[in-house]
């Protein structure tokens, strides 16, 4: 098989070049072809630079570019390189040289973004092992360690993947369940790793040894060069690259008090009050002086593996903040004595620290079987089935909330809860469901029964606007809704639209007459509750009247499967959407509204132009008649939406985004490059992008184009793209009842004035 590895493989630490080395040795040894996805994130190639690339002292005081300061970088580089006096230079080379030349690496990545466009084709990708899910040191989550690049057939299995913490910060939670999703196996490295992972993913978390255990001792000797150091000695190897460990310094002197050896380790300067000498050198020479010492005392967790694999007498000092990953490995191994926080703590008798190696090697040789068995198992097996459906799975990224299976159900057994998000989710009432197995055929998570047949001759876009500037006004872009709706009109139709019921939620409702339908105009930017606006629709066709029905493209995936077959009279009109917010915050918002201004709301207009072409505003109506004018850039809900932060899980992961022939027959949004593209429109308060994509839709459209200035555009007409999950969505939900919803989306507004 190829597989492709993705890990921290080009950090100059020795444990991440030696875990990401032991993987792809161990599948080369089973016939396989590995190679390590040559991903170098600047967040960790930038700790281990020979020289910083800025210096902030010296461009403010010479006031310099960045061109000036990017040669006074490369001009200290070549000092620092020609420069004899410390080991940095050197062991800066033969780290690169071995992340080069002894790893099997691909070309190099410096984006996830990159990766994506590269269409690398594995049969097989492993994120692990190393810290490759430490939301808190990566500031982030990288899809990337998620294998979220992966082509659509590859096995994708984590393995010995490392939180890094002893929880998952509850900001990244939703990230991280949106990413395990996407798994055929998982495995970590840390057993609170283990429980906090398999909170957030239905599949099982197998709790595996780091990549090291997968070879021998052997293996490691082919990397080993012996140490120029004579004698006997305390090898030393800190960990952190600044920061001073007082309780490994303190255990250090301790020990080279106790056992009259002298001390080598790994920093630049002496640290020590007896020191043999500093260590910068390779992989191979690392491996030798840890062979090769009478005594090991670090802090790091690979050293201790390393002291483990030679057999040699060893202290680790637990992290000062994250210690759980050394005290599983050496309570799996025998040796939990082994660890020591504080130089009080070492026993008076050292004999008490001896080691039986052979028991350690029973138990070591057992992790490695286990953690072996789980690669070979994961790699011959097929993908793994996930299931479909929110009623099956319970998967929240599974249901767009369309409501087509509580609609669909004979029995009436299904109904729509709401979440604490304030999203509704299909519940079964198991005393009434007869298991008919409807509500799973009209389910339209990869469902493709409701997209467009591929027609030829379509899509055809358009770039239009109304005639009408009072339309234009109150239009979120160019008004051909207005156009379209009011054709429907004339034939005696109805039309099916989102707009605020009496009590200001956002609903799917009917209307036939004009009056009713502006209700429908502009975008609402909030999840639309459909209550049985199918089963209306449905009634209506029936009664063979013609009908309308504007929404999202999720919405009209499931009203088309629910009605199971086309109705001429049907026409659809999908909205490009970014995804439906969160009906909660949303209410909570408007509570903040009716308090502050003292009365009820009467409408609400997040696009509104009525300062003509240019900025957009969103305009709020009281039954007082207060009118509250505001920027959309800085206004408080909208600009939480426009940041992503509340949209519901699915839109997330939107199937439908960048659909080529859509679901309805017609798609609208606002053309954003009308300007450009269109010159002789620039002039209007908004124009719309229509995308015509069945001959039905082009009959309608020719029905409405009197009521426009009509061009053809270039554009591109697809859905916009899945929204990429951020960190700001969970830290905002998660506080939506402890913190009043006006401080609560203040963060996610634009400070900057008009």
């Amino acid at each position: 098989m190829k597989i492709g590895i993705v890990t921290f493989h080009s950090a100059h630490n020795y444990g991440a070049v030696l875990q990401a080395w032991s993987l792809q040795e161990y599948l080369k040894e089973q016939g396989h072809q590995p190679e390590i996805v040559n991903l170098r994130l600047p967040v960790i190639d930038k700790l281990y630079r020979i020289v910083n690339k800025t210096n902030k002292k010296v461009c403010k005081s010479l006031r310099v570019n960045r061109l000036v300061n990017e040669a006074y970088y490369r001009v200290r580089c070549v000092y620092r390189y020609l420069k004899p006096d410390t080991g940095k230079v050197e062991k800066y080379r033969k780290f690169e040289d071995f992340i080069n030349n002894v790893l099997p690496v691909t070309k190099e990545f410096n984006r996830y973004e990159d990766l994506c466009k590269a269409n690398l084709h594995y049969d097989a990708l492993i994120a692990g092992s190393d810290q490759i899910w430490n939301a808190v040191m990566m500031k982030n989550i990288n899809p990337a360690y998620f294998l979220q690049f992966a082509n659509q057939d590859a096995i994708r299995i984590s393995y010995a993947a490392s939180i890094g913490t002893d929880e998952i910060p509850a900001e990244y939670k939703m990230m991280f369940r949106r990413c395990l999703r996407d798994f055929d196996y998982i495995s970590v490295r840390e057993k609170r790793a283990q429980e906090e992972v398999q909170a957030l993913t239905s599949l099982p978390v197998d709790l595996v040894a780091d990549p090291t255990f997968l070879l021998e001792r052997e293996d490691f000797d082919a990397l080993r060069k012996e140490p120029e150091a004579a004698g006997k000695y305390i090898y030393v190897h800190n960990v952190h690259l600044s920061r001073v460990d007082e309780a490994l310094n303190g255990v250090v002197e301790e020990m080279s008090r106790r056992l009259n050896l002298p001390v080598i380790h790994n920093w630049s300067k002496k640290v020590f009050s007896n020191e043999a000498g500093h260590f910068t050198g390779g992989v191979g020479e690392f491996l030798g002086l840890v062979a090769s010492a009478e005594y090991v005392v670090t802090n790091s967790f690979h050293c201790t593996v390393f002291a483990i694999i030679y057999q040699r007498n060893f202290i680790t000092v637990p992290h000062y903040k994250h210690p759980d990953r050394m005290r599983n490995l050496l309570e799996s191994l025998g040796v939990s004595e082994h660890l020591i926080g504080d130089r009080k703590l070492v026993p008076k008798d050292l004999g008490r620290l001896s080691i039986d190696y052979e028991k350690v090697e029973e138990k070591k040789a057992a992790m490695g079987a286990h953690a072996r068995e789980f690669l070979d198992k994961s790699l011959t097996a097929k993908r793994a089935d996930h299931g479909k459906g929110f009623i099956k799975t319970g998967d929240i990224f599974q249901c767009c909330g369309c409501g087509a299976c509580k609609d669909i159900c004979p029995k009436q057994a299904i109904s729509m809860k709401e979440d604490a998000e304030g999203f509704q989710y299909p519940t079964v009432d198991e005393d009434k469901c007869e298991h008919c197995g409807k509500c799973e055929e009209v389910c339209i998570y990869q469902n493709k029964s409701a997209a467009n047949p591929k027609a030829a001759g379509f899509p055809k876009v358009y770039a239009a606007h109304h005639k009408d500037q009072e339309v234009l006004e109150r239009s979120a872009s160019g008004g051909a809704f207005t156009a379209m709706y009011r054709a429907v009109l004339k034939k005696g139709g109805v039309v099916a639209g989102v707009g605020y019921d009496e009590d200001f939620r956002v609903t799917y409702s009917l209307a036939e007459d004009e009056e009713g339908c502006r209700r429908f105009s502009g975008m609402k930017n909030v999840f639309a509750d459909s209550g049985d606006i199918k089963p209306q629709v449905q009634k209506l066709l029936e009664s063979g009247r013609d009908v309308l029905f504007s929404g999202t493209p999720c919405q009209i995936a499931g009203l088309k499967n629910f009605l199971g077959k086309d109705y001429p009279k049907l026409y659809t009109v999908e909205i490009i959407c970014s995804g439906g917010g969160s009906p909660k915050v949303f209410r909570k918002f408007c509570d903040y509204l009716e308090g502050a201004y003292k009365s009820k709301l009467a409408n609400m207009q997040f696009q509104n132009r009525f300062k003509g072409p240019g900025p957009l505003f969103v305009v709020t109506e009281f039954e007082s008649g207060s009118i509250d004018v505001e920027d959309a850039q800085q206004h408080k809900y909208n600009k939480a939406w426009e940041a992503g932060s509340i949209q519901r899980p699915a839109c997330y992961m939107c199937e439908f985004a960048e659909s080529k022939r859509g679901t309805a027959d017609i798609a609208i949004g606002e053309c954003k490059d009308a300007r450009e593209r269109h010159p002789s429109m620039s002039g209007a308060r908004g124009v719309s992008l229509v995308k015509i994509n069945t001959e039905k839709g082009q009959r309608l459209f020719e029905e409405c184009k009197e009521e426009l200035t009509v061009e053809e555009s270039a554009e591109k007409a697809a859905c916009r793209e899945p929204l990429t999950m951020n960190v700001s969505r969970e830290r905002l939900m998660s506080a939506l009842d402890e913190e009043p919803i006006e401080e609560l989306l203040e963060s996610y507004r634009r400070r900057k004035k008009v």
